[in-house]
């Protein structure tokens, strides 16, 4: 029985990995993972500096401008420097932050802000990316020419042409009737919120003064408010060198934990395939026949399940080796949030629920492949079979997703003992540090729900593959039965 068994799985993992496109497939989705992963940060910091000018007869709206993009420049430097901090002492960190944020609410730049804070290495504010040019005397047409036209000026970037043009518009008493944005760039909308941020800031300004409060006093108030720090339950006090504040470090394992269950989603739904396929073929080139000569039917199901198995377990082994070999050959200084999430991720609370998950959802997923497989004799009658079916699947993905935010939800408590859905689930709970009741009832869950699925997988497959039972005879099927009532 178990030499029937290997032999059919060694069958199905050399006809796998000796095809192209198992190795195209091995190479390429690692590399599409990771340009899906840089590309959005590379585009960022790519992002060139673009020049913009204010048109108005008053310089409010120019300053609003002015601290609108410091502020968003103050909060970018502020993630930095808490992640750069992460290697001193909590005290250390805290009245770092503290002169940091005291600095810039006085009216400090935020790189100013950091050559005050007295860190124990340099660093750099985080940049930015538009640069006011001051363009007097223009009419609107005369600056829409200018846009149109390519025209360059001298800036902190050197020569750039104009972005954008914001025309304020006022009234006679000198209130702001009107703003006009005119750009050539329809799609970049940084800018157009900037604007909106100013002129609320601007509103609330003059209501401020409207009521006697001046915009130093504003300003006073803002720098004493007190920094924030979000801490975890304990009795250590901010002064302690040891804190329970929560870092990147506490909060690595959720990210991890969901990147986990999307990788595995994945890893399934892609191997899960050639089981279905590879089915088909077997069946409509009658196949099975010479097969079923050899083995029983329970044993080529076990067979081709394990065959599948090895093909995965050869895919994650090749992955992890390029992980291992990129981490080697990366600097840390590049992510240090990466090498956190990676620690997070080989963390044993995580691997286990992991390797669990993806066993059970494999062998559950797997033999509902197989069984559909089976009863097709085209990819045709499969995929019509099938869709239905992944677009149910697709829950699991969508729920991991908007559970990142909140994995402590009772909905997702809720949803994780669904069958189909535990073995992606429970590995979002795992962070949480579940009870070990709920942690035994998953498993449960999943011994019982994979037995059933192969259970119900091993007849379909021998009506399927021993006795030619397909799609057609089960709609005519259906069809008797639906015709026998509606006559009765």
């Amino acid at each position: 029985m178990l030499r029937s068994i290997w032999l059919v799985a060694r069958r199905e993992y050399l006809g796998y990995v000796s095809a192209i496109g198992f190795w195209l497939g091995l190479i390429l989705t690692p590399l599409g993972l990771a340009v899906g992963l840089l590309v959005p940060s590379l585009i960022m910091q790519a992002q060139p500096a673009r020049y913009y000018t204010v048109i108005d007869s008053r310089d409010d709206v120019y300053e609003a401008l002015n601290w609108q993009f410091e502020s968003w420049q103050n909060f970018d430097t502020k993630i930095a420097l808490r992640q750069a901090l992460s290697t001193v002492t909590p005290a250390k960190k805290r009245r770092a932050i503290s002169v940091y944020e005291k600095a810039f609410a006085d009216g400090a730049s935020p790189q100013e802000a950091l050559d005050q804070a007295d860190l124990p290495f340099p660093m750099e504010a985080a940049p930015v990316t538009f640069h006011p040019i001051r363009i007097k005397n223009e009419s609107v047409d005369e600056i829409e020419q200018i846009l149109s036209s390519g025209q360059t000026f001298d800036g902190p970037s050197g020569k750039q042409t104009l972005f954008a043009a914001i025309v304020v518009k006022r009234d006679q008493v000198g209130d702001i009737s009107s703003v006009d944005y005119i750009s050539p760039d329809i799609v970049n909308g940084e800018l157009r919120q900037a604007t909106t941020g100013a002129l609320k800031y601007l509103s609330r300004i003059q209501l401020l003064e409207s009521a006697g409060v001046t915009t130093d006093e504003v300003r006073n108030a803002d720098a004493d408010i007190p920094s924030l720090f979000v801490r975890k339950p304990g009795t250590n006090t901010p002064n302690d060198n040891q804190s329970n504040e929560v870092t990147l470090t506490d909060r690595a394992p959720f990210v991890a934990a969901t990147s986990i269950a999307i990788a595995l989603w994945l890893l399934i739904f892609s191997v899960v395939n050639f089981l279905l396929t590879g089915t088909i073929e077997e069946r409509s080139n009658k196949i099975f026949d010479s097969l079923l000569t050899s083995v029983s039917v329970t044993n080529l199901l076990a067979g081709k399940l394990l065959g599948v198995l090895m093909l995965s377990a050869t895919l994650l082994g090749a992955w992890l080796l390029m992980a291992i070999w990129a981490g080697l050959n990366i600097d840390s200084a590049i992510s240090p949030a990466a090498w956190e999430f990676a620690r997070a991720a080989l963390d044993p609370a995580l691997i286990v629920p992991a390797l669990a998950g993806f066993l059970a959802g494999y062998l559950m997923y797997g033999a509902i492949f197989l069984a559909l497989g089976a009863l097709c004799d085209t990819i045709q009658e499969a995929q019509a079979l099938a869709t239905p079916l992944i677009l149910l699947l697709t829950t699991p993905l969508f729920i991991v997703i908007m559970a990142l935010q909140n994995p402590a939800s009772g909905f997702v408590f809720t949803m994780s003992w669904v069958p189909l859905l535990t073995p992606f689930l429970m590995i979002l709970r795992a962070p949480l540090e579940p009870p070990l009741i709920e942690i035994i009832g998953h498993l449960l869950v999943m011994i019982v729900s994979t037995s059933f699925a192969v259970w119900c997988s091993i007849r379909v497959y021998r009506a399927g593959a021993v006795n030619g039972f397909g799609m057609k005879e089960i709609t005519a099927f259906f069809k008797t039965k639906f015709l026998k009532k509606a006559k009765d």
